[in-house]
Formats: structure tokens, C-alpha cells, sequence
């Protein structure tokens, strides 16, 4: 680290693992990171080092259900009257970086992250909430093409944009992780199993029924199949719990949450990666998956192509289509030598364009802290 350690205010989702990465890249290389949220109940350990506020607590009336929305501007902006950051960074248009909009907070950075822009935008109130928080950036950060041109239609200034990959940190991740045999073992599955994994997020966006349907279509003609759903939580996990019930499963689908550390030995130890989410920008997953030498069945979204293609590292399909998920997952669960193929290239495609990027958030930011504009050149992808 080059310099005097900054001084950040985050204004995001404090439970996202997102944000918590992001936090600790910036904290492990010296720095000084507050974030207020409404989402605070995190395990004492992924915020060690960190200062952390409840948006619902800044004050009297912060703490009043139905009156509490009318004073996060004012409350966010009188905490960094406490804080005095060097620079304050806002993760998702809708609600943070609108509440640091109205807070008027200086400089701020925008990070917009997929849905708050891909969907939210185009509806009210996302449009206009989105429109006023792009509005009052002084730097906006993407991780995808299709964020960069979503966030213009939403109302940034393309000038202000900058491409970093913030939300992801492959270190540790690899094809040596892998220990296939001991994830058989810890699930009761046999040693011939093919283990296709997923590790996204129990939403409806992630269409994580349709893969368990079509799973339920390949384990009659593959016997060999498990499914491993591994994922942190979300609001559908207990329809797709009732939906592996109704097909009777039972011990041929499994359900894993699985903590940031566990990941990397996870995302390496299974067979194929499924991802059919419907949204998506550059999604840490899947990233994980490919620097894991992992083949991908993925559902054609915004972002996805800059990344995999048919052929190229994944079999690809419509995200919302049945069939050809079966037919995909079928495809690599009896091509082994396929398989091999694909997670050779995306280990190989991580390794090229994924660096790590705490030095260029560093030098973003402390332009910004000096009153410079950032070149575009210290941008990474």
C-alpha cells in the first residue's frame, strides 16, 4: 500500500458477502472501514477490524418504525460528520446509494449491482431513486458491460464509469482444492457419483427450481448423479425443499450452506456448475466456479457472455427451459472428457482477466480524496 491508510465509509448491505469482501481487501491492506446498513446480524468474524452501524439505531427517530426512511439521509450524513471519510462508496443504487444521495456525501462512489439497475431502474420508485443516486456520484464502479450499460440508461455519466471486478477475490481458489472423494464421503454418496453443484442463492431469479427438476429428469437415465445445492440462504429455499420432497430425492439431493471460508475447496470438489440466474453481473460464483476448474451449464443473462459461451467453458441454455437443462447436464455428466476441457479453459480465463484489485480502488480513491479525477487507465477488469 502506497500512502497514508484511507479512511472509508460504506453505506451497503453489511450481511452481503459482496460487501464483506470488498471490506476486507480494503481492511487487510491497512485501511480504515466503517458501513452503516440496515442489515447488521453478520458473524462477529467477517467483520473483525471493521466499524459497523445499524442505520435503524444513528437516532431517536432512525428508531421508529414507518418514520425511519424520512431521516436515513440526515442520519447517514451526520455520521460522516463523526467519521470524516476520505471517501464515502455506496454499493447498489436502490436503497444505499440513494439514502448517501440524500445524505449529500462527498466524494462518493456508486457501485450499481445488478437487479438495482438490470430491473429496479426501469419501474418506480427504482427509476427514480436510481436516477438520483447515479446523479450524485462522483465515481461509478461497474463489474460488467451490462452494468456499465444499464447504469447510463438509468442516468450516469458514461465519464465517471470505471471497470473493476470490486466483489470478487480468487485467491485460494484453484483446481488443486479439490477433494472430490471426501465431498462423496461427507454426503453419503458413492465414489462413482458425478456431482452437480450449485452455489447460488435460494431467489427466484436463480431459477433453482427449474435445475432440480431437470435433475430429477437426469438421475433416471444417470443413476451416477447427485445434486448439491450449496448456498448462504435466501427466500425460496423452502419451496425448492418441498420441491425436492415431492420428487423424492431424497438422498440423491443435498442442501449445504456453506460459509466464505469452506468455499474454495467446495466450488473445486464438485463435477459441474450449474447457474441459471435470470440477472446477473460477473457473479462471484460463477467466477469461483471457473477459477476452480469447474464446467458450467449456464442460463443465457446480461454479463454472462463476457465470460463463458456454448462451447466455451459451458454448455449454454435458456434459463427458464427445462429441457435443455437436462439435455446440457446430461451432455457433461457422461462426457468426462468434456468436462476436463471446459474447466481447463475458464481456470485458464480467471487467470488472465481476474487480478487483484485493491491497489486500483486505492488509487480511485485517493484521487477522489485529493480532488482529482481518476484516469481511466487505473481501471481493471
Amino acid at each position: 500500500m502506497a500512502g497514508a491508510a484511507l479512511r472509508i465509509l460504506a453505506v451497503a448491505d453489511c450481511q452481503s458477502i459482496h460487501t464483506l469482501r470488498w471490506a476486507r481487501r480494503l481492511v487487510d491492506r491497512g485501511h480504515e472501514l466503517h458501513i452503516v446498513s440496515n442489515r447488521v446480524a453478520v458473524r462477529p468474524v467477517d467483520v473483525a477490524g471493521m466499524h459497523v452501524y445499524d442505520i435503524r439505531r444513528l437516532d431517536a427517530i432512525t428508531r421508529v418504525p414507518g418514520m425511519r426512511r424520512f431521516r436515513f439521509g440526515p442520519a447517514v450524513r451526520a455520521l460522516a460528520r463523526r467519521v470524516e471519510p476520505d471517501v464515502v462508496h455506496a454499493h447498489g443504487t436502490t436503497p444505499y446509494a440513494w439514502w448517501a444521495a440524500l445524505a449529500d456525501v462527498h466524494p462518493l462512489v456508486v457501485s450499481p449491482w445488478g437487479r438495482d439497475v438490470l430491473l429496479d431502474a426501469k419501474t418506480e420508485p427504482g427509476r427514480s431513486r436510481s436516477k438520483i443516486a447515479l446523479e450524485a456520484a462522483d465515481l461509478i464502479i461497474v463489474n460488467s458491460d451490462a452494468i456499465a450499460r444499464a447504469a447510463v440508461e438509468a442516468g450516469a455519466d458514461p465519464t465517471l464509469i470505471h471497470h473493476v471486478i470490486w466483489h470478487t477475490n480468487l485467491d485460494g481458489f484453484g483446481p488443486e482444492r479439490a477433494d472430490k472423494a471426501a465431498l462423496k464421503r461427507r454426503f453419503g454418496w458413492p465414489g462413482d457419483a458425478v456431482v452437480i453443484l450449485s452455489l447460488r442463492n435460494f431467489q427466484a431469479r436463480t431459477n433453482v427450481d427449474v435445475l432440480v427438476r431437470a435433475f430429477d429428469r437426469v438421475r433416471r437415465e444417470e443413476p451416477r448423479a447427485r445434486l448439491l445445492l450449496a448456498a448462504r440462504g435466501g427466500a425460496e429455499r423452502a419451496p425448492i425443499e418441498s420441491l425436492v420432497r415431492e420428487l423424492g430425492l431424497g438422498g440423491l439431493a443435498a442442501f449445504h450452506r456453506v460459509d466464505p471460508e469452506a468455499l474454495p475447496e467446495l466450488a473445486a470438489s464438485g463435477d459441474i456448475v450449474v447457474t441459471l440466474a435470470a440477472t446477473d453481473s460477473s457473479p462471484s460464483s460463477l467466477l469461483e466456479a471457473m477459477a476452480s476448474g469447474q464446467p458450467l451449464v449456464g442460463g443465457h443473462c446480461p454479463s454472462i457472455d463476457e465470460w463463458i459461451g456454448q462451447g466455451e467453458g459451458a454448455e449454454m441454455v435458456a434459463c427458464r427451459d427445462e429441457d435443455a437443462v437436462t439435455g446440457a447436464l446430461l451432455q457433461l455428466v457422461r462426457d468426462p472428457q468434456l468436462r476436463h476441457a471446459y474447466g481447463e479453459r475458464n481456470a485458464r480465463v480467471t487467470r488472465e482477466r481476474v487480478s487483484e484489485t485493491g491497489p486500483v480502488l486505492e488509487t480511485l480513491y485517493r484521487d477522489l480524496a485529493a480532488g482529482r479525477k481518476p484516469a481511466r487507465a487505473a481501471t481493471a477488469a
